[in-house]
Formats: structure tokens, C-alpha cells, sequence
């Protein structure tokens, strides 16, 4: 005779008496939680209809199989437990599960199922991250431990502390920026009869001197950025006067070399070369500081208190890399303005460039030579048979003008040689480009344009001029009396 007590699944007849789901549409339907998982439908019942859970609480969580046979209420309770009297607290947890179970079954229950076992390697990271939340303000609010956090001390020697009045274990000064700032607080009281008004008074006076107090922490802070406090102590020229010797001697050794100029080269190749000999690796070179860059910054002094000194070196340092900027741009405006739209060409226009400044570099020596050798000759013939001793000096200079003519032949156009559009030039086109330093394409361009204007005025056609910008009224006058002369043009028009 089956026990009446008893329930049983619809589908699978299986015992349902610790747990089953009854349907909430369908009467009389409960289904074990195997059959409700794959979806059993019986008679009118279907699996979407709405279920309700029906717990005796003696099933188990982990399975027959599982040590102890925890049932699913005692779980309920030790779940309630290690939320109520937190972990550790074994005997506690015991009495609230239940008096069956002692603290070392709750404990070993708890550790295997919940931490050590699948539920635990689930659910705990490997790294629990740290559950303590910072809710202090950022650096310089309020409750920032930046205000709060000391500096370390300075690294002075005990007659140097004497000598500023500095406490390093406390990191203050005997005297401090104003002096008098806690006069503001020393009297004051808070009594249980103050009316608003004076307890509002009293806070004025604590913000009046909390302002204070970070006034003189900033001076202080300034102090350290921009290492005064060896300034005033004057270790800065004691290093610079511990360098000098070195210094000194590379320049004997490095063949003589004396002059201001030279001096700040000298020390860096000194600096280098101390550090290549001694084996450490040598530091990049600091950028030389011009004298109108030092005074510009003895007149931006007054920046160093809204400033940190790192970025009060990088103000300076984009401030030169400005002025670089602006050099090289006006290198390529002058390359533009001389023809010149790739790079590739600006080496060989620097190279003609520097060839013609030698070249003229070596006339003016032997036009020198020749006013000195001529007017000795005339002077000599002068001297020893009157007129025809003249009229021998006089030859003398022509042959020596002509020599130097000569040898001038070769490297005469080596300026605009390498140009482009030289080879359309003619001879006197080549001297008159030469004579002007004006580049071939610039010269050509010119040549069209006026000669375009003139077609243009002979045939009665109303001309503009549209000749470029760089070329000034000098070089137009050449340039037209040039082609008079040729024959490109009309007097007349010109």
C-alpha cells in the first residue's frame, strides 16, 4: 500500500516529497526538477505555464553523495550565519544552525563547499582586489593627503641648518613667512552661548589663517622646486668654481684656444670628454643660453610663482624652438624667392652660394694685390725715365687686369652652372644673370613677360604688368636696358 504522505512526479513517478514544482495553470500537476528541466508536458499542461516551488527543506544541495547530508534549510541558515556573525565565528554559526551540528563540522562544511569547492572557484577571484574605497579629494582639494604629507628634509649640513634657523625632523624655519599668522587662532574659544554671529566670526579668522598656512607652504614648495635654499647658501658657485679647473686645463691641452667664445664650447667638449674617460655614459649637452635670453628671463622672474620649474624651463625651450622655427622659415622663403622648390636643389644652391662668396672673397684680394703691384710699377718707371717709364706701368697694369680676367674665365657663371635653365642662356644672358644673382627660371620668366607686353602694346591690346614681387625696380631697369640692347624690345617701349 503506498504512503499516503508521500508525493510523487506525474511524469516519471519518481519521489517529490522534499522538492517538486507544481504547475499554477494546471491542477494536480507536480513534476520532479529533472522532468521540469527537459521540458515535460502532460495532458493540457505546457511548458510555459507559470510553476511554483514546493520545498519540504530536507533535500540536499550537493547531492546524496555529499558528507554531513546537509539539508537545504541548514544551508539557508549557515548562509545566514556567516552573513550575521561574520567568518571565524564558528560557535555562533553552530548555535544558529542548529544544535545538531558542532563548530568544526560548520567550519569544515563551510571551507570545502563554499571556498574550496566549485561554488568558491566560481565566485572568489584569485586576486581579491582591495574593498577599501579612497573618498579623500584629489591633489590640493580639501582632505588631499598632499597637504598633509610632509617634504622630505633638505639635504644641508648641520652649520647650514643653524645658519637659516631650519628644523629638519619638522621641516620648518625659526622664522617663518608671516610670523604672526597664528596670533589669528590663538584665542579663540568655542562656547555653548555664542550667538551666529560670533561663531561665524571665528571661522572667518580659521579660513584667514588656513590661507595663510598655504601661502607659506607654497613659498616653500617654490623654494624647493627652484633650489634656492644652495642658491642662497651659495653651493652653486661652489660647484661651478670645483668645474672651472677642469675646464681650464682641456683648453691649455686642446692647442691654445682663448677667447669668450670659444669658452662655452671648450667646456662642453671638457664635460665630455671628463665623462668618455671616466667610463660612465655622458649626459646630453644643455642647450647654450643666449644674453638676451637671460635677460628676458631675469624679466619673467615674476612667472616662477605660477610656474613649477619644469615648466618654466619648457616656456623657454619652446620659446627657442620658436625662433628656430621662425630662422628656417625664412631659409625657405629666401630659397622660394630664388627659384628653389625642393630641397634636394637647396644643397647645391647653398654650395653655389658658397662658391661665389669665395670667389669674390678672392677678387677683392687680388684686386687688392694688383692697385698695391701696379702703383708700384708706375711709380718705379716714374721714377727712372719719366713718361715712357709711366707708359711701362701703364702696360703693366692691363697685363695684370687681363691675367686676372683669365683665370676668372673658369669659374665665371660656377654660380648658376648647376641651375636650372642655365643652358638656355646665351652668353650675354649668362653674364647678366651672374651680375644680377639672379637665378636662369627667375631671369627667363621675366624675359617673357616683358616681352609678352610689348607684342601686346604694338598690336593696341591693353597690357597690365604682372611682373613678380621680388623683382625690385634696380633689377627691372637692368633687365630692359639688357633687352633694348639685344634688340627684344623697342626703345620706345621700354
Amino acid at each position: 500500500m503506498a504512503d499516503l504522505g508521500k508525493k510523487y512526479c506525474v511524469n516519471c513517478l519518481a519521489d517529490v516529497t522534499n522538492l517538486r514544482l507544481r504547475c499554477t495553470d494546471c491542477p494536480d500537476i507536480e513534476l520532479c526538477p529533472e522532468c521540469f528541466s527537459a521540458g515535460a508536458e502532460i495532458g493540457n499542461h505546457r511548458r510555459w505555464h507559470g510553476y511554483q516551488q514546493v520545498d519540504g527543506g530536507r533535500f540536499s544541495l550537493w547531492g546524496p553523495e555529499a558528507e554531513g547530508g546537509w539539508t537545504s534549510r541548514e544551508e539557508q541558515s549557515l548562509l545566514d550565519a556567516i552573513e550575521q556573525y561574520g567568518f571565524g565565528n564558528w560557535e555562533d554559526m553552530a548555535t544558529h544552525v542548529g544544535a545538531s551540528r558542532t563548530p568544526q563540522e560548520v567550519m569544515e562544511h563551510y571551507v570545502t563547499m563554499y571556498i574550496h569547492g566549485n561554488l568558491g572557484k566560481a565566485c572568489i577571484p584569485d586576486n581579491i582586489p582591495n574593498r577599501v574605497t579612497d573618498h579623500t579629494c584629489p591633489s590640493g582639494g580639501p582632505l588631499s593627503p598632499s597637504l598633509t604629507t610632509p617634504l622630505p628634509p633638505l639635504d644641508i649640513s648641520l652649520a647650514e641648518q643653524q645658519q637659516l634657523g631650519y628644523m629638519p625632523l619638522r621641516d620648518d624655519y625659526e622664522i617663518e613667512y608671516d610670523q604672526d599668522a597664528e596670533k589669528l587662532i590663538s584665542g579663540l574659544s568655542v562656547n555653548y552661548d555664542d550667538e551666529d554671529v560670533d561663531i561665524e566670526m571665528k571661522r572667518a579668522h580659521v579660513d584667514m589663517y588656513v590661507r595663510k598656512l598655504r601661502e607659506r607652504q607654497r613659498r616653500k614648495n617654490i623654494a624647493r622646486d627652484y633650489n634656492l635654499v644652495p642658491a642662497f647658501l651659495g653651493r652653486d658657485k661652489k660647484d661651478k668654481e670645483k668645474e672651472k679647473p677642469g675646464v681650464l686645463g682641456v683648453v691649455g691641452t686642446g692647442g691654445g684656444v682663448c677667447g669668450v667664445g670659444a669658452g662655452s664650447g671648450m667646456a662642453i667638449a671638457a664635460v665630455s670628454t671628463t665623462a668618455a674617460g671616466s667610463g660612465s655614459v655622458p649626459s646630453a649637452p644643455k642647450r647654450k643660453i643666449t644674453k638676451e635670453e637671460k635677460e628676458q628671463r631675469v624679466r619673467l622672474r615674476g612667472l616662477c610663482q605660477f610656474m613649477a620649474h619644469r615648466e618654466f624651463e619648457d616656456f623657454f625651450d619652446n620659446m627657442h624652438k620658436e625662433r628656430v622655427l621662425r630662422a628656417k622659415v625664412r631659409e625657405l622663403q629666401r630659397y622660394r624667392r630664388n627659384g628653389i622648390a625642393r630641397l634636394d636643389e637647396s644643397a647645391e644652391y647653398e654650395a653655389a652660394r658658397h662658391k661665389r662668396e669665395k670667389r669674390k672673397e678672392n677678387k677683392s684680394v687680388v684686386t687688392s694685390k694688383r692697385g698695391s703691384g701696379g702703383g708700384g710699377g708706375l711709380g718705379s718707371g716714374v721714377g727712372l725715365g719719366g713718361g715712357a717709364g709711366g707708359g711701362g706701368g701703364a702696360v703693366g697694369g692691363v697685363g695684370i687686369g687681363s691675367g686676372i680676367k683669365e683665370e676668372g674665365k673658369d669659374g665665371e657663371f660656377a654660380a648658376i652652372e648647376n641651375l636650372p635653365g642655365f643652358e638656355l642662356l646665351s652668353d650675354r644672358e649668362k653674364v647678366l644673370c651672374n651680375s644680377l644673382n639672379l637665378s636662369p627660371t627667375r631671369y627667363l620668366t621675366v624675359k617673357t613677360i616683358i616681352i609678352k607686353d610689348h607684342l601686346q602694346k604694338r598690336q593696341g591690346i591693353p597690357a597690365k604688368s604682372r611682373l613678380p614681387s621680388y623683382l625690385d625696380k634696380v633689377l627691372k631697369k637692368r633687365i630692359l636696358t639688357f633687352l633694348t640692347e639685344s634688340g627684344w624690345i623697342s626703345r620706345e617701349s621700354s
